[in-house]
């Protein structure tokens, strides 16, 4: 009971301070009889989840629930994201996007610094009230808690089908789907905030977007215990009904990005005219083709003399996104995506008919549930062999994109107790050959220093001084590596069970 009053407490704290920053009048008011009830969804800042019996407990002898809190406000990066606004390179984005656009945001004919800008505060903060310091904390991944801050307190809450809008990030669909809201992109935030890294945008010296839900996990302080975490089962342990193997969390993680990559599309879409060619932009109006639901190097690519590549006919849709949409689908919910795929790139100049985009969202929402045990029923060899052959390995996001799934099915034989000691020996050479696979494939943010202990089969450390772009990168080495991660894989299914 004490507990559940100091979460009341908290709440109602948290809604108090909001209020009372809110108003700007300086009139004085009279006391309300009346019961003060929160708007629908209200966020209530990171500092709602700090109480001590809560989510703010120290990290070590503690559940990872209990130190999230914790976990969040010291080591994770989320927090640097309003902070990073007030840096030159922000300033220089900001300075660069509106020198090249007069409807930029502009105040008194200067324009709005990127901590005041609406086109930066949508990803780089939670809310835009007193807590706007926070940056993106505890609500932009869960949703915001003035519904459910209470309610989950509760001995029988259960967060997955829950009306009150808190997100299952333990369904990676719907977590891939949430995380891409900023690091893909999503409609505007309620203040007209936007959640989109335009081609402009990017134009200016914003980093380019590009998510994979297992990559960027691996990436975070984890505060969370993940109900596919099998390899932390003892021996002959049972497996939890509801337990998904890290292939399936790949396969879930990556239609989920997909998903919010359509939703994106099919927002820019309907923003602009249909056949941009046709005729003028009307005042407002968007732009299609908006470039960044295409390839990036379909344009920015070195000479095509010298890099002794055809030049395409037309631009392909981010293979970032699309790419092992083949091995993941079933065959007949990948004709629906390909014919999508063919339509938009031959006619690229035009935008998506929004039946189109709708009938390929529906097709991933509808393969979801069923994707898990298909995963999982698949042999591990298999899988690795259909990712080789699908993927165009001399582009650097499909490549990119074989290693995510070649770490998911490496990660697959750890998580298996029963064949540890079978698969020992194989998990030791495929962490190597990944490793190496991952160096072919990073972009060198310095340039690198001559070493002279060098692994066989690895890059040369010295002959780049940085990567300007992924045509650069050794595509024949690439493919070299992932026939020999396939081959290893393939290895899995004779020396013992690919699943657990």
């Amino acid at each position: 009971m004490t507990f559940l009053i100091l979460v009341i407490l908290t709440a109602m704290a948290s809604v108090g301070c909001w209020r009372a920053s809110s108003d700007k009048s300086g009139a004085s008011r009279l006391p309300s009889t009346a019961r003060q009830v929160a708007a629908p969804r209200q966020v209530l800042g990171a500092g709602s989840c700090s109480g001590s019996g809560c989510h703010s407990s120290s990290v070590e002898g503690h559940p990872a629930w209990q130190s999230s809190y914790t976990v969040w406000a010291k080591e994770d990066r989320h927090t640097r994201a309003y902070r990073v606004l007030f840096e030159p390179a922000a300033a220089r984005i900001i300075a660069a996007l509106s020198s090249g656009d007069p409807s930029a945001q502009k105040l008194g004919g200067t324009a709005v610094a990127a901590h005041l800008n609406k086109a930066c505060l949508g990803c780089h903060s939670t809310d835009r009230g007193p807590t706007v310091s926070q940056g993106v904390g505890c609500e932009s991944c869960h949703g915001p808690a003035g519904d459910w801050l209470v309610p989950h307190t509760g001995k029988n809450w259960r967060t997955a089908g829950n009306s009150l809008g808190m997100v299952d990030l333990a369904d990676p669909f719907a977590c891939a789907t949430q995380c891409s809201l900023c690091h893909v992109g999503g409609p505007p935030c309620e203040d007209g905030s936007l959640r989109e890294v335009s081609h402009d945008l990017i134009a200016a010296g914003h980093p380019r977007l590009a998510f994979d839900l297992r990559s960027f996990k691996q990436s975070e302080p984890p505060h969370w215990r993940d109900r596919f975490m099998i390899g932390d089962l003892a021996a002959g342990s049972p497996v939890p009904a509801n337990a998904i193997d890290p292939v399936g969390e790949w396969a879930l993680g990556r239609l989920g990005t997909l998903q919010a990559y359509l939703n994106q599309v099919a927002l820019q879409s309907a923003q602009a005219q249909t056949d941009p060619r046709a005729q003028a932009p009307a005042a407002g109006a968007g732009v299609w083709p908006e470039l960044t639901a295409f390839d990036c190097y379909g344009c920015h690519r070195l000479p095509i003399a010298s890099a002794g590549q055809p030049l395409r006919a037309s631009p392909r849709l981010d293979p970032w996104h699309w790419a092992l949409v083949d091995v993941i689908l079933p065959p007949k919910e990948r004709e629906c995506m390909a014919d999508f795929q063919t339509r938009v790139q031959t006619q690229w100049w035009i935008a998506p008919e929004p039946l189109a985009t709708k009938a390929c969202s529906q097709t991933l929402e509808d393969a979801r549930s069923e994707l898990p045990a298909r995963m999982a029923a698949a042999p591990t060899g298999s899988l690795a062999r259909a990712v080789v052959e699908s993927a165009d390995l001399t582009n650097w996001a499909e490549a990119a994109a074989v290693y995510a799934a070649f770490d998911a099915l490496s990660d697959r034989l750890a998580s298996n107790p029963s064949a540890a000691g079978t698969h020992g020996p194989l998990r030791k050479q495929l962490a190597e050959q990944l490793r190496v696979l991952h160096r072919f494939l990073e972009f060198p943010t310095q340039s690198p220093v001559e070493s002279t202990e060098q692994a066989p089969n690895e890059p040369a450390q010295g002959a780049q001084t940085q990567f300007d772009s992924p045509q650069t990168f050794d595509q024949q080495a690439v493919a070299e590596v992932c026939e020999r991660i396939a081959l290893l894989l393939e290895s899995a299914d004779a020396t013992g069970p690919p699943t657990p």
